[in-house]
């Protein structure tokens, strides 16, 4: 018996720059009850858009849905697509989307909106025995995704990976019909997917769930998957057994071109004796990240691998600049003149310029088009030593404080804004700063050129941040800050959203970038087959310190064979 049929389905979208994309077309299926069916494909391919349609969120253009006993056609009433939205649950791509309380609290409050119907009540007193029973309700979830041990820390401070399991937590409280699964664990590190793939199979079989899992990693199919669609260019190009269905998928992978080695191993990171810790409000210590010694070679990749919450992301914070250690030093060693980062100061502005992030959040305004992120940008790493001396002039700054300030901008608006209140700034004098920091004019043909390597549309420069599909925006974060021309490239989980086919192509231009430029890159990663393909050198960090270079052969396995 089907639970879902689809006919006819067809989606576009109206683009900003005039065109219009077809995401779905003519998409015609049937999910039985208590299957789990996979769906793969490229980036773009039409899969969220998918999944956001079975959830309900989504319009479509033609063809109808059939959930249960609810119909659904473009004309249908905003009543029916609400009615469509109980029977399901649904994890969307890289979302962080969580409430601003402790791990477990996240938890009581969609254990509390099941009773109250509004998630935005507050939870009961921390003293009544309400509170209490949901806790102990919560923390059974948490221990179902293995997050118990992390009950009173803080949602935002967990790992990508940690934020993703938390995430599926919530969607197992509901106990839907249906469960909505896109990309689940594209941030999970290889050790926690079995964990993950076993929950999900167990909510099935004991609560008769359907399943719907979109993810670009052929080996979750392989020991998840009862069924496997293929999508291209929003068309089903195959439906059926999981291994023909991946070969089909995987007949178009390009072959990895050769990694060019480093002549020289000059350093143009020095990492020495660095710790940073992180407290809870109560000042008891969750973490804390120890690096005694780490160096990175001028046009060296260099690969981080880990387990979730092990340290990795803490590591980017403190190489790109965003956060400062409590201890130890930093030294960025450039063609010009050197830096010590960690600490604040005119030249260390000016080495801040010459390190790209992109971050796992990837922090593209979301109204902003493609073009005018690339010009603010520049803007805030075209600074000269003489506009710092006339910013501190006209502001009566320190060159400690406009280190700070534009440290500051790097951050995402929450946590500016959070800071900047804190320290009670006025925000409408930060603007004023910003805003008179000098115009750089950016090559348009370059730029345009670089997008084109990254397998972009020729109209992705006047599409805005919202338009773009999960692949896309890795992509466009990484064309931006390779726009910049950096000296190093620092990326935070890359390849997370890419399939194997796009992830084979950013390999392959990040080792030609790498060739034809000598940026260094870092990148941290899950995707530890993409990692041993792409870097020179591996190293990993567990529980909190750097513990050398991997040479293991079963640490680059993205998935282990048995467990």
């Amino acid at each position: 018996m089907s639970i879902i049929k689809i006919k006819g389905l067809t989606k576009r979208y109206h683009l900003s720059s005039g065109n219009f994309k077809i995401a779905l077309d003519d998409v015609s299926f049937e999910v039985k009850n208590k299957e789990i069916l996979g769906i793969i494909g490229k980036s773009g391919s039409g899969k969220s858009t998918l999944l956001r349609i079975i959830r309900g969120i989504e319009s479509f253009d033609k063809g109808e849905l059939e959930i249960t006993d609810i119909k659904l056609t473009p004309d249908s009433p905003k009543s029916e697509f609400l009615k469509v939205r109980s029977k399901s649950a649904y994890q969307y791509q890289r979302s962080f989307g969580l409430w601003g309380l402790t791990t477990i609290e996240n938890i009581m409050k969609r254990l509390y909106a099941l009773e109250t119907g509004d998630e935005t009540i507050e939870l009961p007193p921390e003293d009544s025995s309400d509170y209490q029973r949901l806790k102990d309700q919560a923390m059974e979830y948490l221990k179902l995704v293995g997050l118990d041990h992390k009950w009173y820390q803080y949602a935002h401070t967990l790992s990508g990976g940690e934020k993703q399991r938390l995430i599926l937590a919530r969607q197992l409280v509901i106990n839907p019909e249906i469960l909505l699964l896109d990309e689940p664990l594209s941030m999970a590190s290889p050790d926690k997917r079995f964990d993950i793939i076993k929950l999900i199979k167990d909510f099935r079989n004991k609560l008769g769930m359907t399943v719907m899992i979109v993810s670009h990693l052929p080996e979750i199919h392989i020991k998840l998957s009862d069924r496997l669609i293929l999508l291209e260019d929003g068309r089903i190009k195959f439906d059926g057994d999981i291994y023909e269905g991946i070969d089909l998928f995987l007949s178009e992978l390009e072959p990895p071109i050769n990694l060019k080695p480093i002549e020289n191993k000059d350093p143009t990171f020095v990492v020495e004796n660095v710790r940073k810790k992180y407290y809870h409000y109560n000042l008891k210590q969750l973490f804390e990240l120890r690096v005694d010694n780490l160096e990175l070679y001028k046009g060296e990749i260099l690969g981080v691998i880990g387990p979730s919450g092990s340290g990795k992301t803490v590591l980017v914070k403190l190489l790109s600049g965003i956060d400062l250690p409590d201890e130890g030093k930093i030294t960025y060693i450039g063609k010009e003149f050197s830096a010590v980062i960690s600490e604040l100061g005119l030249f260390n502005v000016l080495a801040k310029q010459r390190i790209g992030l992109v971050r796992q959040e990837f922090d593209l305004t979301y109204y902003a088009s493609v073009l005018d992120i690339i010009l603010s940008k520049k803007r805030l790493v075209s600074i000269t030593e003489n506009d710092i001396k006339k910013l501190a002039k006209d502001y009566n700054l320190t060159y400690k404080g406009i280190d700070f300030l534009l440290r500051l901008a790097h951050l995402p608006p929450d946590a500016q804004k959070d800071i900047v209140y804190q320290i009670g700034l006025n925000e409408d004098e930060l603007s004023d700063f910003f805003m008179s920091l000098p115009y750089v004019p950016v090559d348009h043909r370059e730029v345009e050129r670089l997008f084109h390597q990254l397998d972009l549309p020729d109209d992705i420069l006047e599409r805005h941040a919202f338009e773009l599909s999960g692949g896309e925006k890795i992509r466009v974060a990484i064309g931006v800050e390779m726009s910049m021309d950096p000296d190093i490239l620092i990326l935070d989980e890359p390849f997370a959203d890419l399939d194997p086919i796009t992830t084979r192509k950013l390999c392959n231009l990040l080792k030609i970038l790498n060739d034809r430029t000598g940026v260094s890159l870092v990148i941290v990663s899950h995707n530890r087959t993409a990692l041993k393909e792409v870097a020179h050198r591996v190293i990993k960090i567990d529980d909190g310190t750097l513990v050398g270079e991997v040479n293991d052969e079963m640490e680059f396995k993205n998935l282990f064979i048995a467990k």
